[in-house]
């Protein structure tokens, strides 16, 4: 007797993470406009918020967009307002252009959901100007979660904000670490490194 195969578990929704697979970015742009604002070296401003994990902090919304500017401002002695501050440190962002366009296509069958370390000056920038209310239906982000990939909980909310299971679930990361989570809790999941490459997995997962 010939044993049923099994069916294959259709994806509803498409869970993707922002920074390097929707948007690049490049902190060492906003590291040297404060840098050549303070008459120092790039490497000092970097070292000052990544080294000493500030941004991971700020990514987890411990430390407020007001608190972030003060200590950056008095290290580096800047003269310069909020609203300064927050243009050059949100302003290292430039859409994936292929990708946004696969999501645009997906979309029209499929529930997109966001899912990113990241805090809410990065955020608002790219809701702003990178297209994102065009994309994703809803987000989940860090700093308003309070916890961070590859942490199960803010995956299991993405999924629960999807409102499926996790298996009608796909998800898409740039860091392995994140896709290894999410496969551990049950999603399908895909380590991004090209458009053309997602676009392929995607499509033999069923997701066109």
């Amino acid at each position: 007797m010939l044993t049923r195969m099994k069916k294959a578990i259709a994806i509803k929704a498409v869970i993707s993470d922002l920074g390097r697979v929707f948007v690049h970015f490049n902190h060492n742009i906003s590291c040297g406009r404060l840098a050549k604002l303070a008459g120092c070296k790039r490497k000092d401003v970097y070292d000052y918020i990544y080294h000493n994990k500030i941004d991971i902090k700020f990514d987890r919304g411990e430390i407020k967009p007001p608190a972030i500017f003060k200590g950056i401002k008095s290290r580096f002695k800047l003269r310069i307002s909020f609203e300064e501050f927050k243009d050059i440190f949100s302003r290292i962002f430039t859409l994936n252009t292929p990708v946004y366009e696969l999501y645009l296509r997906i979309k029209k069958r499929y529930k997109l959901i966001c899912l990113s370390n990241t805090n809410i000056l990065h955020y608002e920038y790219c809701v702003k100007n990178m297209f994102l209310k065009d994309v994703f239906n809803k987000g989940v982000l860090s700093f308003r979660e309070g916890i961070m990939k590859p942490h199960p909980c803010i995956y299991l909310k993405a999924v629960a904000l999807a409102g499926c299971k996790p298996e009608e679930c796909v998800y898409i990361d740039d860091i392995s670490e994140f896709v290894d989570a999410a496969r551990a809790l049950g999603l399908k999941a895909i380590l991004f490194k090209s458009s053309k490459q997602l676009e392929r997995d995607l499509k033999k997962l069923g997701v066109k």
